[in-house]
């Protein structure tokens, strides 16, 4: 039971996610390995990490809102 439960939940979330766009800066981040001065900037400051930490903490923040608007929607329903 909890497996079929599982199994419709993933396909579900597989469908929202097809409706997605592309992330608008892949081809920002492909690109910033060929930046010639990034390794000895990376020395210093470890922008690599900055950015991926950055992206996580964005994606956090914005599910954050999402769900809490939803949650304020669905108590505005009731």
């Amino acid at each position: 039971m909890l497996e079929q439960i599982r199994y419709i939940l993933i396909k579900l979330a597989n469908a929202c996610v097809v409706f997605l766009p592309n992330s608008p800066f892949q081809s920002f981040l492909s690109q910033i390995d060929k930046i010639p001065f990034l390794g000895y900037l990376n020395y210093f400051v470890p922008v690599a990490q900055i950015i991926a930490v950055t992206q996580l903490w964005v994606t956090a923040v914005g599910l954050f809102y999402l769900v809490q608007l939803a949650l304020r929607w669905v108590k505005m329903i009731e």
